[in-house]
């Protein structure tokens, strides 16, 4: 007994020692960027996950590793041309000389073409961008892009609007301010984006960044103060991991979203993927940096999650809404989430499913499809549903329909960044499907998780099949979709 006690005294002791020594750490802060490859010198097994990401590896240097379009004698020829016919001359043609990567474009008058060497390649699993730099500093985006799973090169923003292709077609696209790639895109893509000056028409560009690609620091915030705080003070290291494990606190001069409220959380990851706002908020959500304010207020991006209203049929690109109310543009995915009674009444996140670090990989096993996982979590919460599961979702257990995500998270979001139209899955988790609304609006205009599976069957017959089941209470005849979003007429 006198050595536990003893013991217990040590400890104290050596508690209250570090707790006396350690430095100060204000819970506001302001600092410096300092790198991911600085954080990877403590953090390593999240830093070598990071490594591996689609965030680390969005953009990058051309190389013989990061280029996966056809360099080697590639062409671009317009859908309305006859390529077996011998007066045909590609669009563009791709190639390689003495290392270096190019995309020469057809010119406007002449039967000869304007060569643009590659500088930097955004993107790898769906689809490849390709940037030129030019002499004023603007890394000009050049028109034709590579398609993943099509593996071949096609002119995407042309396939995105539904616009005629042509020669003059594709060296206006290098016109528009969004063209400009370091002044536009580039806030997503690289991390501690600063624009040093440029002209109104973005033919001029002089900027700076920390680190290409996504790095940790936007979404932990600047930490050069966390590094001179911990570097050398082993006595503020065993404090911070005191603080961490006995106080759930945060680490000193760091943002770590999990120890935030939810809404500052998730805007780090609704500045980049909540493109559904308004165009005034736009240089807020440019400009967003995880962290504190002048003000020492925390920088929250939450009240505009759902500002901009969802008007039905919308048809802007990317962030297009169904006729029924519901998201439908994969621009609307974050929003399809924010927007949800599952967002706005849990402290659900993104990175509850998906893993923060490693943002292709799920948070937890089977999280990301449809399984056995996937619905022990749901059923976490509702639990009464899981006393009876198969008398919920009428299909026999193990098969399609009788998980969660099936009915709750049915792929009714538009996605054509690849080339391949496709849907995805919607994230508001409490849609509901009513077919009484899809035969009123036509499938068209009003999908139905039903049909997304059953897709040889009609919308009465997945009436004839709720009202069998005695589900028949969603089968409202209304104009919109009752779970369209958190505040629409009923959530699930």
């Amino acid at each position: 007994m006198k050595i536990l006690a003893y013991i217990i005294a040590f400890i104290l002791l050596a508690v209250g020692t570090i707790y006396l020594f350690r430095e100060p750490a204000p819970k506001v802060f302001h600092a410096d960027f300092v790198g991911s490859e600085v954080c990877g010198d403590c953090h390593w097994i999240n830093y070598d996950a990071w490594k591996i990401s689609p965030h680390h590896n969005i953009a990058r240097l051309p190389a013989e590793d990061s280029v996966v379009g056809d360099f080697v004698g590639g062409k671009y020829y317009f859908p309305q041309q006859n390529i077996e016919s011998e007066s045909a001359k590609p669009a563009a043609k791709m190639y390689q000389r003495d290392g270096n990567f190019y995309m020469a474009l057809h010119d406007l008058a002449a039967d000869s073409y304007s060569e643009f060497k590659i500088d930097k390649v955004i993107g790898y699993q769906y689809r490849q961008t390709y940037l030129t730099q030019e002499a004023d500093g603007v890394l000009r985006r050049l028109p034709i892009q590579w398609s993943v799973p099509r593996q071949a090169f096609f002119a995407y923003w042309n396939e995105q609007e539904q616009s005629p292709q042509s020669v003059h077609d594709l060296w206006e696209q290098m016109k528009p301010l969004n063209s400009a790639w370091n002044l536009y895109c580039a806030r997503c893509h690289t991390t501690n984006l600063q624009e040093l000056s440029k002209d109104p028409a973005h033919t001029v560009a002089d900027v700076k960044w920390t680190e290409i690609g996504v790095g940790c620091e936007v979404c932990h915030g600047p930490g050069s103060k966390h590094v001179e705080y911990m570097n050398g003070h082993p006595i503020n290291r065993m404090a911070s991991w005191l603080d961490q494990n006995l106080l759930q606190k945060t680490a000193p001069f760091i943002i770590n979203a999990a120890n935030q409220e939810q809404g500052f959380a998730l805007s780090v990851c609704a500045r980049c993927h909540g493109a559904d706002i308004f165009r005034k908020r736009q240089p807020l959500y440019r400009n967003y940096q995880p962290g504190f304010d002048a003000n020492g207020k925390l920088n929250d991006l939450s009240p505009y999650f759902a500002e901009a209203p969802l008007v039905p049929g919308r048809q802007y690109p990317t962030i297009e809404v169904w006729p029924d109310g519901r998201p439908k543009g994969l621009g609307t995915l974050f929003r399809s989430f924010a927007d949800s009674s599952h967002y706005q009444d849990t402290d659900m996140r993104c990175y509850t499913c998906h893993d923060p670090h490693n943002n292709k990989q799920a948070a937890a096993n089977g999280m990301l499809r449809p399984s056995v996982q996937s619905n022990a979590f749901c059923l976490g919460c509702h639990a009464p549903i899981a006393e009876n599961l198969s008398a919920h979702t009428n299909h026999r257990a193990g098969t399609a329909g009788a998980y969660c995500y099936d009915c709750h998270m049915p792929r009714n979001l538009l996605n054509q960044v690849a080339g391949v139209p496709h849907f995805v899955r919607s994230h508001n988790m409490g849609s509901i499907p009513n077919p009484l609304l899809s035969e009123k609006l036509g499938l068209e205009n009003s999908p139905n998780a039903c049909l997304e599976c059953h897709q040889d069957q009609s919308n009465q017959w997945a009436i004839q099949k709720l009202i069998d089941w005695g589900m028949d209470k969603h089968l409202i005849d209304t104009d919109l979709h009752l779970q369209r979003n958190a505040n629409s007429d009923t959530v699930h």
